[in-house]
This record gives structure tokens, C-alpha cells and sequence, in this order.
């Protein structure tokens, strides 16, 4: 089985080569996903629409990605940088006219058993804003 520091760089791998199969195979059936939107949802297929719908607003892939875990392995965090173009407006957002942006992005990974049992997407959401809004 696969450690979790492993089981974390294959999802953020994933979600940059938009690979949807491998993401479901690395979360578990009833993953908690707490986005950077605020609200908690709970398995698979409702985190699978929540990143097409938002890649669909956001062109973002995830690099110079730092990966850290505390001593019993279960919980990894993912320091990352997000860099992407705003293409699609998304309600509460500014409006979208191409923009890129590169801001830090942080991914919080509790896995069991070889599985996602939840994620947390952090970022600070001012900053985002604010960079969509410079566009």
C-alpha cells in the first residue's frame, strides 16, 4: 500500500492531468471535502462534479508543490502554488476576462487505509480575489 505522502502527490498529479478516474480511485467512497468555498461536501461523486465545475471556471493546475506529514503518516498537508487563467465567471467571484494568477494554494489530506477520508482546499480567498480583480 501506498504511503500517504505518495497517495497525496498522486491526487494533486491527477487533478492537474484533469484525470477524474485516478482521483476516484484515490479517495475514499464517502470523502468529506471541505473547498475553499466553505462548504463541506460528502463523497466521491459530489467532490468528482465540485472540481469539474471549478476547473471549468478555472484553468489551474498545482506546482512547486512541498508535501508534509506529521509522525503517524495519516495527515499530509500539500504546500503548493496555484497557477492558472480565470476563464468562466463564478458566482461571487469577479468577473471572469482571461486572467491568470499564481497565489499559494494549501491541501490538507487525512488518508486511512490507503484512502482520502478528507481533504481541505486552503487559500487565502482575499488574495485571490484581489488578483482576479487586478486581472
Amino acid at each position: 500500500m501506498p504511503d500517504a505522502q505518495t497517495i497525496a502527490s498522486r491526487f494533486i498529479d491527477a487533478v492537474n492531468a484533469r484525470d477524474f478516474e485516478t482521483i476516484a480511485s484515490l479517495v475514499d467512497e464517502d470523502v468529506a471535502f471541505d473547498p475553499l468555498t466553505g462548504q463541506r461536501m460528502l463523497g466521491v461523486e459530489p467532490l468528482r462534479a465540485w472540481i469539474m465545475n471549478y476547473l471549468r471556471h478555472f484553468d489551474e493546475s498545482f506546482e512547486d508543490i512541498v508535501l508534509m506529514h506529521e509522525a503517524s503518516g495519516q495527515h499530509v498537508a500539500a504546500d503548493t502554488t496555484a497557477r492558472g487563467t480565470y476563464r468562466e465567471t463564478l458566482a461571487g467571484f469577479p468577473q471572469a476576462s482571461g486572467q491568470s494568477y499564481s497565489i499559494p494554494s494549501v491541501f490538507v489530506f487525512e488518508i486511512e487505509d490507503g484512502a482520502i477520508v478528507r481533504l481541505s482546499h486552503y487559500r487565502n480567498i482575499r488574495l485571490f480575489e484581489r488578483e482576479l480583480a487586478a486581472g
